[in-house]
């Protein structure tokens, strides 16, 4: 049973460790992804980027989202698919729980092929440049949508780290009117104070209390609804899987939250910012120019326009006490366009944004652009790990529990990676898969080579071949099985027979006379 006094304890618990936190986010919020902070606190219209003199930072952000999701879920593609893991050696039995989980993958691949997932990734993505990213996977009772994943700014969470560092608790703190509170939990258990609320002022807003918590002993995990406005829980579910992604970039010890490529950059980007500022602040300058004037009595820059055709009024333009006005040098704006650019190189460098150089830049060779491409294609591969553990696996398991209550499968599979495994087919994965299976290729290639037709006394071929197809996602169908193969193999051997059979009888004139008299009493 939980209650309200236990979840606040714990939400000031984690608002503590966040409040530590908050300063490195703000840095985040202001240069890099200003458009990911939470309205809550600010309200709708607030200038995100008037404090902004160089956009790189945003551009990059922005570039990151979009290679994290090329990379790992690239929309309209299958992405992953079920299939026995490890302990199932036998390869019959591979072949019939492998086609036995091909429907299920299709069912649970359908939940990621609408537009709401492709966009809430995105989302994520972009909160995820700083380090941590959110994405809510509501179930849904509307029949045209199979469910409702949201993105939800990092900045409206706080999160509770747990055993093993994994995360034990999410708590949501959400801003909505008292009329929306009622539609959206319809089912909600709503004391007289709320409801005289939402009879009498039903446009209100409140902080509404989304927590989502993990029950150890029972192995479950509960989400529950609560405000200021009623001591006791509005309403609870509960679930099997979380219904949250939280990844992280990477994480320093000790730490719930995590850290990405923006503050990685940071110091560069609010250098940069800086002298983007300084330049134009110099350009002003150069344009308008910083003027001395000799006080003498004659010349007033507060009655001296600074407009075309228009005459001064000064005691002298030269002579030996000098002019009465003097132009200050103007500053070098060369000096600081190098700067600009070599930080912004860095900048784009460090956010992984492998967009080439512009046409007006200095020019650079092929090699020297493939060559980045090259490098840049390898630069998600440290964080590869952690974020296929909280984001693929987490939301693959999630969906197939979605998909079981709604009477989509059968039963619910339990995926341990070791009797099931979800195989990621991402871009990504398949490039590290692709250089695994080339020393496949190239290794059968010289046993072929060397061998030809003795190839198959050291290499077995046409296994090696069907595993190669199955571990490029080659679909199953396309795929002889070890059953077909078998048949394959009996007719060949009866067509053989047959074929010898035929050629003794034609070679000895006794048999054919023997075979013809045979074919005559039989007609």
């Amino acid at each position: 049973m939980f209650e309200t006094s236990k979840l606040k304890t714990r939400r000031n618990a984690a608002k503590k460790e966040r409040d530590s936190f908050q300063p490195l986010m703000d840095e985040a919020y202001q240069f890099a992804i200003p458009f990911r902070k939470s309205t809550r606190d600010t309200g709708t219209g607030e200038k995100r980027v008037d404090q902004v003199f160089d956009h790189t930072a945003i551009d990059s952000a922005f570039r990151f989202a979009g290679k994290v999701q090329q990379d790992f879920w690239p929309a309209g593609e299958e992405n992953f698919e079920l299939e026995p893991g490890a302990i199932v050696i036998d390869t019959k039995e591979r072949e019939q729980m492998k086609a036995a989980l091909e429907p299920i993958s299709k069912v649970a691949q359908a939940f990621f092929d609408d537009g709401d997932w492709d966009m809430a990734f995105h989302e994520m993505a972009l909160d995820l440049s700083a380090g941590t990213g959110a994405l809510l996977m509501n179930p849904t009772d509307d029949p045209e949508l199979m469910w409702e994943p949201i993105s939800v700014s990092i900045d409206e969470l706080l999160i509770e780290q747990g055993p093993n560092n994994k995360i034990a608790a999410i708590f949501w703190t959400r801003k909505m009117s008292i009329r929306v509170l009622f539609d959206t939990w319809a089912e909600g258990s709503f004391g007289k104070k709320l409801k005289e609320l939402h009879r009498t002022h039903p446009e209100n807003e409140i902080e509404v209390y989304v927590d989502t918590v993990y029950d150890r002993k029972r192995k479950r995990w509960n989400m529950l609804v609560w405000c200021q406005k009623q001591e006791t829980i509005i309403y609870q579910t509960e679930s099997r899987t979380c219904p949250w992604l939280i990844p992280r970039y990477f994480r320093v010890p000790g730490e719930t939250y995590g850290r990405g490529p923006v503050m990685l950059a940071m110091p560069t980007i609010k250098t940069l910012n800086t002298t983007a500022r300084l330049q134009l602040q110099a350009a002003a300058i150069a344009m308008l120019g910083i003027y001395t004037a000799v006080d003498d009595g004659v010349f007033n820059p507060d009655l001296a326009p600074i407009e075309p055709g228009v005459f001064w009024k000064v005691a002298r333009n030269g002579g030996t006490l000098g002019a009465s006005i003097n132009r200050f040098p103007d500053p070098r704006l060369d000096l600081s366009n190098m700067v600009l650019q070599d930080m912004r190189m860095s900048v784009k460098a460090t956010m992984m944004d492998q967009s080439l150089p512009p046409d007006g830049g200095a020019v650079r060779s092929a090699t020297e652009i493939l060559e980045r491409v090259k490098r840049l294609a390898s630069d998600h591969l440290g964080a590869y790990g952690r974020l296929i553990k909280e984001v693929t696996i987490p939301a693959v398991k999630r969906v197939i529990e979605l998909a079981y209550n709604r009477g989509l499968i059968k039963s619910e599979i339990p995926i341990d990676q070791l009797l099931i495994r979800v195989k990621i087919k991402s871009p990504l994965a398949m490039a590290r898969e692709a250089q695994r299976i080339e020393k496949i290729v190239q290794w059968l290639q010289m046993v072929i080579m060397i061998l030809q037709q003795r190839a198959s006394r050291v290499a077995k071929l046409e296994d090696a071949l069907s595993d190669i197809g199955r571990q490029l996602g080659v679909p199953t169908n396309y795929i002889v099985t070890s059953d077909e193969r078998t048949a394959m193999d009996k007719q060949e051997r009866e067509a053989a027979a047959a074929a010898a059979a035929a050629g003794a009888i034609g070679s000895s004139p006794e048999l054919a006379g023997a075979a013809a008299a045979a074919m005559g009493a039989a007609q």
